[in-house]
């Protein structure tokens, strides 16, 4: 028996789902347009329909395709990720009178499923949105943890782990292999141990246990990963 003739339902679906699709794109456009009248926007590179700028950002080392596309279209651009214009500013200066002058719109960032299960639902000082608790968490860190004094209290501390590291390099580039060569160091893993030692001091007095650093390194890797991850349910 002959199985059962889908594929001219499925091609109906698709050809459906991509007329809806882009009616959808060109009235956010027309509406997008008239909210535009009487303002200048900045250049911005072609888009393509639904998702605007995003396949010229692709995967990875955005900064360098950020870079590339400011060379091309000035300090100020704009992109579309999606149906969300986005203003890129790649000059210092630039950047620098927005935020000052503009510093509360700037204060915030989107608050991701990702960011929110993994970071106490935001409500740290890098995540919480804008508003008194903010400004108590920025006062809080700014007096407390980053002030001058408080950094220059922490300097004995640091430089007897960078005296460490350097003896720990020195040690390890005498020792040599069963072949007689000198053994390599993995520099990478003594400067996570570092840094994982001065931070774990610092805020509790001593070095904390049970963590190695390849471990450390690797937790932190897939926290970045997660925190970069766009969950659709946001």
């Amino acid at each position: 028996m002959a199985p059962p003739q889908l594929g001219t339902d499925l091609h109906l679906l698709a050809l459906f789902l991509l007329l809806v699709a882009s009616c959808f794109v060109i009235i956010r456009r027309l509406k997008s347009g008239r909210n535009d009248i009487g303002r200048v926007l900045p250049p911005s590179p072609p888009g393509l329909p639904i998702i605007g700028n995003m396949h010229q950002l692709g995967w990875g080392h955005h900064h360098r395709k950020l870079q590339a596309l400011a060379r091309q279209h000035g300090d100020i651009f704009l992109l579309r990720l999606g149906t969300v214009p986005v203003l890129v500013i790649s000059s210092a200066s630039m950047a620098e009178e927005d935020l000052k002058n503009q510093d509360h719109v700037f204060c915030g960032r989107p608050q991701q499923r990702t960011a929110r299960g993994i970071l106490y639902d935001c409500r740290d000082v890098g995540f919480s949105p804008y508003g008194e608790r903010w400004r108590q968490l920025r006062r809080i860190a700014v007096v407390h943890l980053l002030s001058v004094k408080r950094v220059d209290s922490l300097r004995a501390l640091r430089g007897e782990e960078v005296a460490s590291l350097v003896s720990r390099i020195r040690a390890s580039s005498a020792m040599e292999d069963q072949s007689g060569s000198r053994r390599g160091i993995n520099v990478s893993e003594l400067i996570v141990s570092l840094t994982y030692t001065v931070i774990s001091r610092a805020v509790f007095g001593n070095k904390l246990g049970g963590m190695d650093p390849p471990s450390f390194r690797a937790m932190t890797k897939e926290v970045a990963d997660l925190l970069e991850t766009v969950a659709l349910a946001s």
